[in-house]
């Protein structure tokens, strides 16, 4: 559906339910989609536009479009609701250059995804009982293990339609919080290397960037990754990974020492791979 505005490269990403697509056009020309399962359509930044709502083919999917505000590029959104409130497939078309690709790729891809839909083409991924896609990450963690987080309100947990991350006191770079997810990967962990519940594991510490190009500031991180087991029929080949991360303010040795022990913690609530 997509190779009729150029090259198609997939990655299947690095959680379930996303999936990262590249698509070179002629010339020049590259750009950037990415489709996900999410509980809403996606937020808009405060003052932008809100998405419209269009009935298509007796599906309402709500359109947005917007240029980047570092390179002007046009951004194209699409999001094809399932159930309103409930379900929605997003779909991001970004770095457009021309300007006349970004919407026409992501009203294809929007029209290929009623067609499924309609035509009930969507078969299950067949995940294993055990397998990280079955699992809820917030199930991981109590509130009172996520309160040994310095400056987070552990009541304010916030969670993925997918059950995929869980955060706790807040969502943003720039914010406190505790956080779990649920990868999968084609590398090795990279990091210190540790053992946790006799699994291979990894802690890594990311200092705080000041001048981040497209997210902005982030405050130091320290996270815990854990092997799990072997990764789903969408990601055949991969190994899934709990990832236990800790940001804030604090010294390098708290986030760190922190997410070392939190990490037994969540990972003794989940089924044996």
């Amino acid at each position: 559906m997509l190779a009729k505005f150029g090259k198609v490269e997939y990655d299947r990403g690095n959680s379930y339910g996303d999936c990262d697509i590249r698509l070179d056009g002629p010339g020049d020309e590259s750009e950037s989609v990415f489709v996900g399962l999410q509980d809403a359509p996606s937020e808009k930044a405060p003052g932008d536009p809100a998405p419209t709502p269009v009935l298509r083919d007796g599906v309402t999917v709500y359109e947005s479009e917007d240029r980047g505000d570092l390179t002007g590029d046009a951004n194209c959104t699409r999001d094809v609701v399932l159930r309103e409130r409930t379900a929605t497939i997003s779909i991001g078309v970004y770095g457009d250059q021309s300007g006349s690709r970004a919407c026409p790729i992501a009203d294809a891809a929007a029209g290929d995804v009623i067609r499924l839909l309609r035509s009930g083409g969507l078969p299950s991924a067949r995940h294993a009982p055990d397998s990280l896609a079955n699992q809820d990450a917030c199930d991981l963690l109590k509130e009172s293990e996520a309160a040994r987080v310095p400056a987070i309100d552990p009541g304010k947990r916030y969670d993925t339609f997918t059950g995929q991350s869980c955060s706790w006191g807040g969502e943003s770079i720039d914010e406190p919080h505790l956080n779990i997810l649920f990868l999968h990967l084609d590398e090795a962990l990279e990091g210190r290397p540790l053992t946790v519940g006799g699994r291979t594991a990894a802690v890594k510490y990311s200092p705080a960037d000041e001048y981040g190009d497209l997210l902005g500031r982030s405050l130091p991180n320290c996270a815990v990754d854990v092997e799990y087991g072997e990764a789903g029929p969408t990601a055949e080949g991969r190994t899934e990974v709990v990832s236990v991360g800790v940001t804030g303010d604090s010294p390098r040795e708290t986030l760190c020492a922190l997410a070392e022990e939190l990490a037994p913690k969540a990972l003794a609530r989940l089924p044996e791979p």
